[in-house]
């Protein structure tokens, strides 16, 4: 569980990313958490888009996410925009939290 002193360092780095996963009229499928666990784990922390067609809301989709994708953490939601945070398991993160 991220404390909202670490919550608040990953959204100042995240400020300067784009969305690189987008979720559309099919919503979470296996397909897209096995890519999403995949990419987090060299990107660490990412933005994921809902787009306009999706059925699901956004609290939906985080729990889905996180139940599907192990050690997932949701750090923000703003509007369609959704922040997940996982350190690499494999490497030394680049985000040290306070």
């Amino acid at each position: 569980m991220l404390t909202p002193k670490q919550r608040q360092f990953l959204k100042a780095e995240a400020h300067h990313l784009s969305p690189v996963v987008h979720i559309g009229k099919a919503g979470v499928t296996d397909a897209l958490a096995q890519e999403l666990n995949i990419m987090i784990e060299s990107l660490e922390l990412m933005k994921l888009k809902l787009n306009q067609n999706t059925f699901e809301d956004a609290n939906t989709v985080i729990e889905t996410l996180m139940r599907k994708v192990d050690g997932l953490q949701h750090v923000w939601t703003i509007g369609h925009t959704l922040l997940v945070f996982r350190p690499s398991r494999n490497k030394p993160t680049r985000f040290s939290l306070p």
